[in-house]
Parts: C-alpha cells; structure tokens; sequence
C-alpha cells in the first residue's frame, strides 16, 4: 500500500485519462493543435484579456479555503478534520446542480449575445435562475434535516461536530449553487471584473468573520461555518444588485412571481422534509443500509411534496415533471 501517496497518484493518473480523452474528443471533430499562437487573432487577444481576472477570481476560493483550515487548526486538528468533511458534503449538490447546470446553460448564454440577442439571453437566464432554484429548495431542505444521518453514513460512526457544522453551510450551499449561473451571466457578456472585486471584498470579509466567529468565546469551528454561509449570501445579494441597477427592467414583475411561488412552495416543502425526519427518526444502532433507506425515502418523499405543491401552486417549472409523468403513465395504461 502507498499510503496517502496513492491519493496523489490517483489524481495524477485520473488528469492524465482526462487529457487523453479531450484529445481523442478534439480529433474527433477535426480540431487540429499547432504550437504557436497567433496573437494577431481578435478572438485570442479577446481571451487572454478575460483570462487573468477570471483566474484570479477562480483561485480565490482557494484563498478561502487556505484561511479557514488555518482558523480550525487554531481549534484543533479534529475540527480542521470535521470542517473539511462538513464541507465535501456541502460541496456535492453545488457541483451536481449548481456547475452542471450552468455549465450546460453557459454556451446558449454566449450564442445569444454572439447574434445580438440580449433580450433573449436575459430571458433565458432567468428562467434558467428560476429552475436552478426550484431544484434547490427540495435538496437544501433535505440536506438539513438529514445531515446526522449523513454523516453517520459517511464517517461511519456519530459525529456530531461534522452535522452541525454541515447544517451551517447548508444555506451557503444553496447560495453557491445560484453563484454557479449568476457569475456566469456576467462571464457570458465577457465581464470578468465585476465577479472579480466583488469577490475581493467578499474574501475579506470572509476572514474577517471566520476569525471572529470561530473564536471560543463565539461559535468555535461552526463559525466558519456560519462565516461561509453569510459571505456566500452577501456575494449573490450584491452580483444581483449590481445586474439590477445596469437593468432595472431586468427582473420583471412576471418574474418575481413566479419566484414567491417557488418561496411559498419551500415552506410545505421544508416542513414535509422535517415531518418525515421525525417520521424515520435516527436510532442509535442505525447503521449502513438502513440509514441509507431511511435518508433515500425522506429525500424521495420531500420530492414528490415539491412536485405536488408546486403543481398545486402553478408553478412553471414543475410542468415538464407533470408531463413526462402523464406520458409515463399513459404509456403503462396502453400497454396494459
């Protein structure tokens, strides 16, 4: 065995299959690699231009990351150990519907500009926005209310520090996730600056408050916790004010809405998720393929209260739900 090499290994190994497979992908559709660079290309100076700040913006979650592992150091290796696992949890569902999402929606965003469409780009954001919300509501509430029994079934045994500590980043959770489409909708219009000081002062902030917060006199470990969660909430407010005062016709009343059913649908969401926790309590002896049931049917039963209040409420987003599911049904009925 290599120990925690072979975790290093792995992820050089895994990069270069990856490399090899974009490779294979590029000669597939014919794109041919010359190693020179022609800084005469209007489209390559115009990415260079947008490299530096957008890099500089990306690595400063690293930044983030390197100040709160120092802070919980500071407390004990133990809560170093339960923060970083707190927070591959929390970092699941942001890179399962937050960047697959608007990674997907990113290309549209960019051909809609590219043809003078900006009415169209703005629309499509939106809805995009509304839908990435709509999903988030069952998953956050979910996350909450289950978080000792997932980090039972992560670490194997109790651990209370790790499911409290995951509670307090659930909202940061949610928050990360709209950051995923909101920066790209100033990416897509080749602004990189905006996402970039207000991230900035966001990182500042950040360290400010994961230092106060995580003091014993405050909240220890969880506050770092808390700090994350408020920052990732403050950033969001802000890139969404700014797109609101460059567009003031930008968030429409039809749009606002739509959004208050989506928040009234959350509230018979949250309270159904948290029902069924009490439901399917966590016994002390639960363990393995129980906990797993139990977290699956509250997470299934959250969602099939999402999808019938929402119904229920009209809103938008659910109708394709509703519709693959008469077509589901109706084709049983046939056969039969």
């Amino acid at each position: 065995s290599m120990g925690v090499v072979g975790l290093g290994l792995g992820a050089a190994i895994g990069g270069a299959l990856y490399l090899i497979v974009v490779f294979a992908g590029m000669s597939g559709l014919n794109f041919r690699h010359h190693l020179r660079m022609n800084f005469k290309n209007k489209a390559f100076r115009s990415v260079m231009k947008a490299l530096p700040p957008r890099s500089i913006d990306q690595g400063i979650s690293s930044i983030n990351s390197l100040a709160q592992n120092r802070f919980a150091n500071n407390i004990s290796s133990s809560a170093t150990a339960n923060f970083e696992n707190a927070y591959i949890l929390h970092n699941a569902p942001v890179s399962l519907i937050g960047l697959a999402i608007s990674t997907a929606a990113f290309p549209r965003f960019t051909e809609r500009i590219s043809q003078g469409r900006p009415d169209l780009f703005k629309k499509e954001f939106l809805n995009v926005l509304r839908m990435m919300i709509w999903i988030s509501v069952p998953v956050v509430a979910t996350s909450y209310f289950t978080r000792d029994y997932l980090a039972r079934i992560i670490f194997a045994r109790d651990n209370r520090e790790i499911a409290i500590i995951f509670g307090f980043l659930v909202v940061g959770m949610f928050f990360r996730t709209l950051y995923s489409i909101i920066s790209r909708f100033y990416y897509a219009q080749k602004d990189t600056v905006t996402p970039l000081l207000v991230s900035i002062l966001i990182i500042v902030l950040n360290v400010y408050l994961a230092w106060y917060l995580s003091q014993k006199t405050s909240y220890g470990v969880s506050g770092l916790a808390v700090a994350a969660s408020t920052v990732s909430a403050i950033e969001v407010v802000i890139l969404l004010a700014i797109m609101s005062l460059r567009d003031r016709h930008l968030f429409s009343k039809e749009f606002l809405k739509s959004l208050t059913n989506i928040l009234s649908v959350s509230a018979f969401v949250t309270i159904g998720s948290y029902l069924f926790s009490i439901l399917l309590p966590l016994n002390v002896g639960d363990r393995g393929l129980t906990l797993m049931v139990k977290v699956a049917l509250i997470g299934i039963l959250t969602i099939v209260v999402h999808v019938l209040v929402s119904w229920l409420f009209g809103v938008d987003e659910v109708k394709p739900v509703i519709n693959k599911i008469r077509k589901v049904v109706m084709r049983q009925i046939k056969i039969q």
